[in-house]
């Protein structure tokens, strides 16, 4: 007989999302240690390539380690190879222990025949664009898509991409080739077996296991989670996530959980009991104020932060402008485990400033003591973070709230 299902409390199942993503207090360790320890802990490390501040993935990790060197995160890819880049949840870095179960999945794209665009964008000669690409690779070693020439005559928008610059990500994507090192992030490939000595041998995986292991990681970083928010972590089908979920329950692996104001089903792992319970006893506190890059693991899934937070959230950047409601670059801000608001920041590095075009509160949400100090806390990690010596503030809602910030920087 099924066990009945575990009942949370929101409060209880935002305070383990916290937890397993590392934003409710800062690790004891620095430098290398930490940044590795805690990409280990959120599984996959999304990259991207928008630079208004600093990436995305350099902003995560401040989130949740503080002032760092992103010399030092680079290095975990090279020339440490702790991390290794592969399509996961988008792009991602992912600690070099788990190659071996992404492995069957990445060798199952071999097995798909190339979109219809692929092959368009390879040229007239799609196996040719292939061999000839990979052909310079294993003479010349690792190669950006700028060591190779555009035949073509005219180029389109800015994903019309060359027919080398295709034919890397095609051999990227099915393992052929791996990220030998990033420079301004720029991919330079290199054949896998040179990036990472084994990763060519025959897998030790299924694609079963597969599933089943990126099922059960999806759930350890996220705490609790229904089939949806399961399936999202690394990009998995829908159908084939909740199968292996109800797979896992009958096995023991996995719990149902019921959580306060949730229609789905959620799902936990055993071993987080003693959490929750330390958990409800306000144990592990959230004492973090900091600022959430929009591909942040715990708000990548705009509907998981919605289930979570009851904050509604959206990548702007990629609205008209007239469209936009809070800016281009909005990053959620996190105060003691709410998410209280919202900034649109731009680091002007030409003039070592950080411009806050706007900064909001969250209707409910005044601007206490408590919540400036954190809020002026972070920007200050924020300036450091990007070498700026200023700080200006365009705009803010509530209007007092600025200068009540500046007063404190």
């Amino acid at each position: 007989m099924a066990s009945r299902p575990i009942r949370l409390s929101l409060d209880t199942a935002r305070a383990l999302a916290l937890f397993k993503q590392g934003l409710h207090q800062r690790p004891p360790v620095s430098g290398k240690l930490a940044l590795l320890e805690s990409v280990r802990g959120i599984g996959l490390l999304q990259l991207d390539s928008i630079h208004i501040v600093a990436r995305s993935h350099y902003l995560v990790m401040l989130s949740r380690v503080g002032l760092y060197d992103p010399v030092e995160l680079d290095a975990l890819l090279y020339p440490d190879r702790r991390l290794f880049e592969q399509w996961a949840h988008a792009a991602c870095l992912i600690p070099v222990e788990d190659y071996a179960y992404f492995a069957p999945a990445i060798l199952d794209r071999r097995e798909r025949p190339l979109h219809a665009w692929v092959q368009q964008r390879l040229g007239d000669d799609p196996e040719g664009a292939l061999d000839s690409v990979l052909a310079e690779v294993q003479e010349r070693g690792a190669l950006s898509s700028r060591d190779f020439e555009d035949p073509r005559q005219k180029r389109g928008t800015w994903w019309d991409w060359k027919p080398a610059k295709t034919a890397l990500e095609v051999l990227f994507s099915w393992g052929t080739l791996m990220v030998e090192r990033r420079v301004n992030f720029h991919r330079y490939y290199d054949l896998a077996e040179r990036v990472l000595p084994g990763s060519t041998d025959p897998p030790v995986h299924t694609l079963d296991d597969f599933r089943r292991w990126a099922t059960l990681r999806s759930v350890a970083c996220l705490g609790v989670a229904t089939a949806p928010h399961v399936s999202d972590y690394y990009r998995q089908g829908k159908p084939d996530t909740r199968a292996t979920l109800e797979i896992l329950v009958a096995e023991g692996r996995l719990l149902t959980a019921d959580v306060e104001g949730w229609d789905d089903t959620a799902y936990l792992d055993p071993v987080d009991l003693p959490l929750i319970e330390e958990l409800e006893d306000n144990s592990h506190r959230s004492t973090l104020t900091t600022f959430l890059a929009p591909f942040d693991n715990l708000i990548w899934d705009r509907q998981r932060v919605r289930d979570l937070f009851h904050f509604d959230y959206r990548a702007e950047m990629y609205q008209p402008v007239d469209k936009r409601q809070y800016g281009y670059y909005v990053l959620p801000i996190l105060h003691r485990g709410r998410l209280v608001g919202r900034l649109d920041p731009k680091a002007d590095r030409k003039e070592k400033t950080l411009v806050i075009r706007a900064i909001y509160l969250e209707p409910g949400h005044a601007p206490t003591d408590d919540l400036v100090a954190g809020i002026a806390g972070a920007l200050h990690e924020f300036m450091v973070f990007h070498d700026s010596e200023r700080l200006a503030i365009e705009r803010s809602e509530p209007t007092a709230l600025g200068p009540m910030l500046l007063e404190r920087i």
